[in-house]
Parts: structure tokens; sequence; C-alpha cells
């Protein structure tokens, strides 16, 4: 009855907003077992026990809308990146990047996984020869700007993919030739398939950013 009690007296104080339901079960000070879930059962309704998966989901949105539709994105780095700007106490795994990445509703840049130790996903997409032809578009793409850079990479499956970076400028401090620019850092360094969609979309994205 004194967990009920305990209940029933956030309910009336309003504190109703938790992160988890063993969150509130702790606050209580009582273990969380069998006993006590099913006294919370009566009293779910009650509650709201989204805050914390809220907040996860916002960051996990801010740090998608970042990243370049289509693209592959390390799962490992995403999460040191995200949890950098969370609270210590949501600090979030990669199953939930995984379980984000598969969900097309919040994933709607089409987002990749892949883990730093696996740099490309295993896929048929990046098992293929190059063609002569292929590698004639990827230098007729080089040969237009020194901004950026398109390059074939072998993965560590052994597969191939591309590599597109473009670069950041600017003016050299160079004191007798201040129009020279130089490179300072880049804007792009991301992967994609070896194919003619990629072509397409790193020829948007040369174009938007440069």
């Amino acid at each position: 009855m004194e967990f009920e009690d305990f209940l029933k007296s956030q309910i009336q104080s309003g504190k109703t907003n938790w992160n988890s339901k063993s969150e509130l079960i702790r606050a209580a000070k009582i273990k969380v077992n069998g006993q006590s879930n099913r006294i919370l059962k009566r009293f779910e309704k009650d509650f709201s026990f989204d805050a914390a998966l809220n907040i996860k989901n916002k960051a996990i949105k801010k740090y998608f809308g970042n990243q370049i539709p289509n693209s592959l994105i390390s799962v490992e780095g995403a999460v040191n990146i995200i949890n950098q700007e969370l609270p210590k106490n949501l600090k979030i795994g990669e199953t939930i990047i995984y379980n984000r990445l598969n969900d097309t509703k919040f994933n709607t840049g089409k987002l990749k996984g892949q883990t730093l130790d696996n740099q490309v996903s295993k896929t048929k997409n990046y098992n293929v020869n190059i063609s002569s032809s292929f590698q004639q578009k990827i230098d007729q793409i080089n040969s237009k700007s020194e901004k950026f850079y398109l390059n074939i990479e072998d993965t560590q499956a052994g597969n191939k993919c591309l590599r597109l970076k473009i670069y950041k400028f600017n003016k050299s401090e160079n004191s007798t030739n201040l129009s020279k620019k130089i490179i300072s850092g880049t804007k792009i360094n991301s992967t994609f398939a070896p194919n003619e969609d990629s072509i397409k979309v790193i020829k948007k994205l040369i174009k938007k950013n440069t």
C-alpha cells in the first residue's frame, strides 16, 4: 500500500511526467519487480513515461538532419556525437540508432548505418567491378574544379566505394598574393555506392556546395 499511496500523491501533486517506469518505482524507494510493476499498471494511464525518449529522439533527429541524404553514417560515431549533447542520465547506445535508421518516418533522409570497423555495409551495391566508362565519368567530374575530389576507394570488406570530398577555402594570408585561396578543411567527406544513382546525387551535392 505504501507504493500505491506514493503513486496517488504524485498524481495529486501533478508529478506525472517521468523518464521511465523504473525511475518512478525507484523514486518510491522500492525495488523494481513484478509486484511493483503490477501496482503501477493500475495507475499507468495517469502517468507519462516518454520524456526521456522525446529528448533522445530530438537529439537523434537533429543529427540525422545534419547528414547528407542517402549517405552512410558511422553508427558508433553518431552515438558518440549525440551523447555529447545529452544529459549523463540519458545516454544512448547503438541499438536506438539502428532502430531509427530503420524507421522510414523518422529517417526521412534515407541514411544507412555503418560501424567504424566496417566502413561500408557489405551489400551487393558495393561488390562491383569499376568499368572504364564509369571511371571516365569520375575523371570528368574531377576535371571541373579543384574545390572537390571524387575518388574510388577499397572498403575493408574488399569492395569498392566512392568518396566525395568538397573542400572549404579561405583567402591566403600571404601579403603578396591576397587573392590566392587555401584549403581550410572539408564541407563534405562522405562515401557512396559506386553506381549511376550515386553519380546523380554527387553532382547535385557539388552544384549545391560549390
